[in-house]
C-alpha cells in the first residue's frame, strides 16, 4: 500500500510539474507576485529558484516580517504586463510590468515600473529577480516613443503686411533714400544801372 502511495504521489508530482512548465512566465510571475502582496513567503518560494527558496525558508519571523513590509512599500498590489520577451532557446524570460503605488497621506498615486527576470529551472519558470522603480525602464521608454503620437503643427504665422511706400524708399527700409543738400538760396535777379558780376549771375 504504502508502495502505491509513493508511486502515486510521484505521479502527481509528476504531473504538477509539467502543469508548471506548460505555464507562460507571466502566469507564474502573477502568482508569485500575488503571494508577495499577501505576505505569504512559503507561496511565494515557491516560485523562485532553489537557491533563493532556501533563502526565504531560512529566514527568521522577525526577517519575513521585514520583507513583508518591504515588498508592500516597492511594489503595487496590481499590475499591469506592459511586455514580454523570451530569449530563443526558451531558457530566460523578461516581462515590463506596472501598476500604481499606495496613496499615502492623500497624495496621488505614482506609476510603479517592474522589470522582472524569469528563468527557467527544474522545467518550470521561476523568478529569479525583480526590480521596482519609479522610473521606466529602457524598453519601456523605446515603446512608449515609438507610440507616442507626432505633435500637431502649430498655427501658422500671420503673413505680414507689404511694406508701405514713402516715395521710392520703403518705410522700414534699412537704406534710406538719397538726402538732397541744399545750398545757397539764389539772391533775386534785379537789373540795376550798374550790375555787378554777381548781379548778372543772379540773372542768368
Amino acid at each position: 500500500m504504502s508502495a502505491f502511495i509513493a508511486a502515486f504521489l510521484s505521479l502527481a508530482a509528476l504531473a504538477a510539474s509539467a502543469a508548471r512548465a506548460a505555464e507562460e512566465p507571466d502566469a507564474v510571475y502573477a502568482k508569485y507576485h500575488r503571494a508577495a502582496a499577501a505576505g505569504n513567503m512559503i507561496e511565494m518560494a515557491q516560485y523562485t529558484g532553489a537557491a533563493q527558496r532556501a533563502e526565504l525558508l531560512a529566514m527568521s519571523a522577525a526577517q519575513k516580517n521585514a520583507l513583508v513590509k518591504m515588498l508592500a512599500a516597492t511594489m503595487p498590489r496590481a499590475y499591469s504586463l506592459r511586455n514580454k520577451t523570451v530569449t530563443p532557446e526558451g531558457k530566460a524570460a523578461r516581462l515590463l510590468v506596472s501598476g500604481p503605488s499606495g496613496i499615502k497621506d492623500g497624495a496621488k498615486a505614482e506609476i510603479l515600473y517592474g522589470t522582472i527576470r524569469m528563468r527557467m529551472e527544474g522545467g518550470a519558470w521561476k523568478v529569479a529577480e525583480s526590480d521596482w522603480t519609479t522610473t521606466p525602464p529602457a524598453g519601456l521608454q523605446a515603446m512608449q516613443s515609438a507610440g507616442k503620437p507626432a505633435a500637431a503643427p502649430g498655427p501658422a504665422a500671420p503673413k505680414s503686411a507689404p511694406p508701405e511706400r514713402a516715395g521710392a524708399a520703403l518705410v522700414g527700409s534699412t537704406s534710406a533714400p538719397p538726402v538732397r543738400k541744399l545750398g545757397k538760396a539764389k539772391e533775386p535777379c534785379l537789373y540795376k544801372p550798374v550790375m555787378t558780376a554777381e548781379d548778372i549771375e543772379n540773372c542768368k
